[in-house]
């Protein structure tokens, strides 16, 4: 009997032709050059507002508030894990993101950068009744 490897049991055994009978262009994975140029674009001016966004982060945010955003968003720990590794509370993490995150949206409003206004919550015509502490309008 042949001895077999744990790793056979994923194994997919093809013909050695079957790699040319595929379309490249037909392919799931395939892009168009523009479709290219337009995810690379993309990447560049996402690292401009990457760059501009520390940049706030350091001028007009405390060090707690800037941890709490750092974990948060830069890190994708929950709420619950930031107040932990903070040691305070999930509410106190909240807050200090959501804190955070209205200083940024008022500095980027300032410096009229573009997307400022994508960032911004979309107003809703019910009444304010239902806010939380923090300010923030809960989900439709």
């Amino acid at each position: 009997m042949e001895s077999r490897r744990r790793a056979d049991r994923f194994a997919v055994l093809m013909t050695p032709g079957f790699f040319r009978m595929l379309n490249v262009r037909r392919g799931m994975w395939y892009e168009s050059p523009e479709e290219v140029a337009k995810g690379l674009e993309w990447g560049r001016r996402k690292a401009v507002l990457l760059r501009w966004v520390r940049r706030q982060m350091g001028r007009r945010l405390t060090a707690r508030e800037r941890n709490c955003l750092k974990l948060y968003f830069f890190r994708g720990m929950t709420l619950l894990e930031v107040g932990e590794a903070t040691c305070t509370s999930k509410a106190a993490a909240c807050r200090a993101v959501a804190r955070s995150l209205r200083k940024l949206r008022a500095a980027a409003q300032r410096s009229r950068i573009a997307g400022a206004d994508r960032m911004r919550h979309k107003k809703s015509t019910k009444s304010t009744s239902g806010r939380g502490m923090s300010g923030m309008r809960k989900a439709p």
